[in-house]
């Protein structure tokens, strides 16, 4: 008999920093929002339909960040294990419970409850307390763009296979293009020989001309491009550019510029291979002294070499003031 269940849980915070629990109709313990995955769901794909299900709210896929995998008892069934993916989302109106929800209530983390179940109480809430909403989230998923080809430095594609090893390392999957081919096939490779996981996203077209990844935990196919950069984001907690061309030059545009609008609540980070990034900073520099990019989005831009340093500043990223409000 399996005695562990797996789930998708959400944390949302109001104004005052309390959480919003629920209680299952013929239970006595307060839990976040969430349940069980569908076959093949991915666990952020689960947070989004059950938290909807339960209380009719729909997330926003590219605002949820992950806080981290926990393992604890389960809290309504007697000696199984608990193990929990649980993500942050910024504040919704919540009105009323729905399908098996009965109650809900807004929890202060920091002050004892008696009828908390034991995955909040012992492992959630303490790194709640004394942290503002969505930030300091050490990244469990980071998107990499880079190229599909490798480039004529050496230095470069051993530098990007030390990039990929690091995150195996840390125990941080990597989402990417899902292919085998170019830097971006050497990243996952590092990945996958550390013992991390790797998901691609990739149109059919490209999956048709036969460049995907066939190695990887799981290669997602979407219909076009525009649909596989807006997975990306919403697959992962930080985003990241390696050393590319044009396509990578793209998505990172896009990922800067939505994170500067506020559409997606991602640290956005350069990894500057051998000075590779240098002239581009030097023209959004230039943006910025002639008044077309505002100051505090070129600085919420990461721009690293080291992979350790790179990692813990993304853990420490502040989301900047939305442009647009």
């Amino acid at each position: 008999m399996n005695r562990t269940i797996r789930v998708s849980a959400v944390v949302m915070r109001d104004e005052s920093g309390r959480v919003l629990n629920v209680r299952k109709r013929g239970t006595s313990m307060l839990m976040l929002p969430g349940g069980k995955p569908e076959p093949g769901e991915d666990p952020r794909d689960t947070a989004v339909r059950e938290f909807a299900e339960e209380l009719g709210v729909e997330l926003d896929p590219l605002l949820l960040r992950g806080l981290g995998r926990f393992t604890t008892r389960a809290a309504n069934e007697p000696g199984h294990t608990l193990v929990a993916e649980v993500f942050e989302h910024p504040f919704r109106v919540v009105d009323a419970p729905r399908a098996e929800i009965e109650h809900l209530e807004w929890v202060d983390p920091s002050a004892p409850h008696g009828s908390m179940a034991p995955l909040n109480s012992e492992h959630v809430f303490p790194g709640l307390v004394g942290r503002a909403p969505l930030t300091g989230i050490a990244p469990q998923r980071i998107a990499v763009y880079t190229g599909s080809a490798l480039g004529l430095d050496p230095g470069i594609v051993r530098e990007a296979g030390a990039f990929g090893a690091a995150l195996a390392a840390r125990g941080i999957d990597l989402v990417y293009g899902g292919g085998k081919v170019g830097l971006m096939g050497v990243v996952a490779d590092a990945v996958l020989a550390g013992g991390g996981d790797a998901f691609g996203v990739m149109p059919q077209r490209l999956v048709d001309g036969e460049i995907g990844h066939t190695g990887l935990t799981r290669l997602e196919v979407v219909p076009d491009m525009q649909t596989r950069k807006r997975r990306m984001i919403a697959l992962a907690d930080a985003l990241v550019a390696l050393p590319g061309g044009p396509g990578t030059l793209e998505e990172f545009f896009e990922a800067f510029t939505w994170m500067n609008l506020g559409l997606a609540n991602r640290p956005v980070a350069l990894v500057d291979l051998d000075g590779y990034w240098q002239p581009m900073l030097a023209a959004l520099v230039d943006m910025a002294d002639r008044g077309f990019l505002a100051e505090r989005y070129l600085d919420s831009l990461i721009v690293e070499r080291d992979p350790e340093t790179l990692l813990r500043r993304l853990s420490e990223w502040t989301p900047p003031p939305a442009k647009w409000g």
